[in-house]
């Protein structure tokens, strides 16, 4: 899968980059013929705009679901190497949460009378 939009990645280490940003710990891994996970991608990378303030509230082992992010390289001809960045726009909690309390439901306020479904309040609460 490697670093791509749409990937989903393991957080080991949040700290604060230069300037307005987060540089960020992730590990990208996937299946093989086996079935066993294999690293695909493992480095830093530089949290932007509204994926700053997000990676602010990341705690070490999350998972999250990479959205905008860019790649790109650059060569330095004075030392003969090239770098390589990459940043990150956006992102989502992986279980589709805010990160904010990751492990509670909202909640819901009314009248479970109101819901012609035996009480129930919401479709979310079904069991199927």
């Amino acid at each position: 899968m490697g670093f791509r939009t749409g990937a989903y990645a393991s957080v080991w280490e949040v700290k604060e980059g230069r300037g307005n940003t987060m540089s960020v710990r992730l590990s990208i891994s996937r299946k093989n013929k086996e079935g066993n996970y294999e690293q695909d991608f493992s480095g830093y990378c530089t949290f932007i705009g509204n994926a700053k303030a997000k990676a602010e509230k990341l705690k070490t082992k999350e998972r999250i679901k990479l959205g905008d992010v860019d790649v790109t390289t650059w060569f330095d001809s004075n030392k003969g190497r090239e770098y390589v960045n990459y940043k990150v726009f956006d992102f989502e909690m992986a279980n589709g949460s805010t990160g904010q309390n990751n492990d509670t439901k909202p909640i819901k306020t009314g009248a479970l009378d109101d819901n012609p479904i035996d009480g129930v309040s919401d479709e979310d609460d079904l069991p199927f």
